[in-house]
């Protein structure tokens, strides 16, 4: 059940919640729309993220995405808050959606270095899939603007190609490459894969 009022009142909190935890698919929508209206309901479900609760964290997280994929400015002054809780966060839904989210906002250069390590931390092949190819277009992005960088994500990335070769992941390491300017990279063919066509 969503709120029938779309204003909601912040002594509603309980039923806010109660709501939150229980959105699927079918809702996101109404809730995208909601939170886009009122920039009060933006913080607390904002604030919600960081709840122990993991579903209502969540939820809340998914909605946050889908909002801040409509009007990003809206995230903007949480980023600082976001870089530091993102290697704190247990859950890698929460993960996937911070590191998205994170996608589209631009990096205080004061946290650049913190995010860079963090985002090294996420591409272990136990983390899951959607949360490592975000983080490794994150760091393709912010070597873009720091070509320091762009050394040692090339060799991050024919680490993954060596030890990860997921589609998903052998997809995103090729287009980076590309990207870099590096076409020529072999592909090595392990776990019944057939080599990805240039």
């Amino acid at each position: 059940m969503i709120f029938s009022n779309p204003s909601i009142q912040k002594d509603d909190l309980q039923i806010l919640r109660k709501n939150l935890e229980s959105i699927g698919i079918r809702e996101i929508g109404i809730w995208k729309e909601l939170v886009l209206r009122d920039e009060s309901l933006f913080s607390e479900i904002y604030s919600l993220m960081y709840c122990d609760n993991r579903r209502l964290a969540w939820h809340a997280a998914w909605v946050i995405d889908h909002v801040s994929e409509a009007s990003p400015e809206k995230l903007e002054r949480y980023v600082p808050e976001m870089i530091e809780e993102l290697p704190k966060l247990k859950s890698s839904a929460l993960r996937r959606h911070f590191t998205r989210m994170l996608l589209s906002q631009r990096i205080p250069e004061n946290q650049m270095g913190h995010l860079v390590n963090d985002l090294y931390d996420l591409l272990t092949p136990a983390e899951d899939i959607a949360v490592r190819a975000n983080a490794l277009q994150l760091l393709y992005n912010l070597s873009l603007s720091v070509p320091e960088l762009q050394p040692e994500l090339i060799s991050v990335i024919e680490t993954i190609l060596e030890d990860d070769l997921t589609p998903g992941m052998l997809s995103k390491a090729r287009r980076i490459l590309s990207s870099l300017g590096f076409n020529d990279v072999k592909i090595p063919q392990r776990r019944g894969l057939k080599q990805c066509p240039k």
